[in-house]
């Protein structure tokens, strides 16, 4: 959603950016109800379960906002893929006091990224560093682009999420964006 002008975008962006934090505690309690055989069950999506998919998109905000913010790329995700597995060792088997904990983290990270955030910085390059097998390699992104990416990986997983609840009967907390501005503004 480029637009000609930068404060046009970032307003944008913090909409998306509030929008998807006011939804995502809607889908965090929706799962908190679930039994923790249906949160954990191997559901064979883009990740295993329910709560693996909610925190695969936590931990693609940690990952990509620490990389913007210090240069240096959170590199599970890369070796999970790299050895065949979906799930980092280290975001396996969370209890869900600990996903609520991230949750909270993630969100205070997207506030702190947010309210530093000026429509010149979208345009901006950032380059961080990583780890593969073969050794130390520097990528360069957008910061606008990679903004951008971050709603677009919400909003991707969040519908997976709702076609794997309503194969059981039930109903997720699809909340629209008219809706979101209703309830934001009480």
């Amino acid at each position: 959603m480029k637009s000609e002008n930068p404060r046009d975008e970032l307003a944008a962006l913090r909409d998306f950016f509030s929008y998807n934090i006011f939804v995502r505690k809607k889908y965090l309690e929706a799962l908190a109800k679930l039994s923790a055989e249906d949160l954990t069950k191997n559901r064979g999506a883009s990740f295993p379960s329910l709560q693996d998919i909610f925190i695969h998109v936590l931990d693609v905000y940690h990952c990509w906002l620490c990389a913007y913010k210090t240069g240096r790329s959170c590199n599970r995700w890369e070796h999970a893929s790299k050895t065949g597995e979906l799930i980092p060792p280290e975001l396996r088997n969370l209890s869900f006091a600990e996903v609520r904990k991230m949750e909270r983290e993630v969100e205070s990270q997207i506030q702190k990224v947010m309210q530093g955030l000026t429509p010149e910085d979208l345009d901006k390059s950032f380059e961080f560093g990583s780890r593969d097998g073969t050794g130390r390699s520097v990528k360069n992104r957008n910061v606008g682009e990679m903004m951008w990416h971050l709603v677009e990986e919400e909003l991707q997983h969040r519908g997976e999420l709702n076609a794997l609840l309503w194969q059981d009967d039930i109903e997720p907390p699809v909340t629209g964006w008219f809706a979101w501005k209703r309830e934001s503004k009480k």
